[in-house]
């Protein structure tokens, strides 16, 4: 018998918020180019904390969209010999983010039906 504890909270955690970081990623790119650090704190910040980080939890996802095309970076020095990775959105990045909010509509409406029989949609479409 496994000794370990399943720690389911956890695995819901972050199959829920894992799939949204590059959606949110690309909308505050279309805002302004920033940087990883100032990402994160806007993400934290624009999500009331419902989208947190450990240390360097955007470096794969930023990597990524940078190769598929979505993103660019440029290195800016700072001060002195400290340099900082700017990222901007491409045109690429702006149809994905499009696609991306019109999916996460339709599937927040699909998913609220199921969890709640139709109940929290159709009292929300009677106002």
């Amino acid at each position: 018998m496994n000794d370990k504890k399943y720690n389911w909270k956890a695995s819901v955690d972050e199959n829920i918020r894992s799939g949204f970081v590059e959606l949110l990623i690309l909308q505050i790119l279309s805002e302004d180019d920033t940087y990883g650090y100032e990402m994160k704190r806007e993400i934290i910040s624009r999500t009331n904390g419902a989208i947190t980080f450990g240390e360097s939890p955007l470096y794969i996802p930023l990597l990524r969209m940078t190769e598929r095309g979505l993103i660019s970076s440029r290195r800016v020095q700072v001060t002195g010999k400290r340099f900082r990775t700017y990222y901007s959105i491409e045109e690429e990045g702006r149809k994905c983010l499009e696609y991306g909010k019109e999916q996460c509509a339709l599937v927040f409406k699909g998913i609220s039906n199921l969890l709640y029989g139709g109940k929290e949609t159709d009292e929300k479409e009677k106002d």
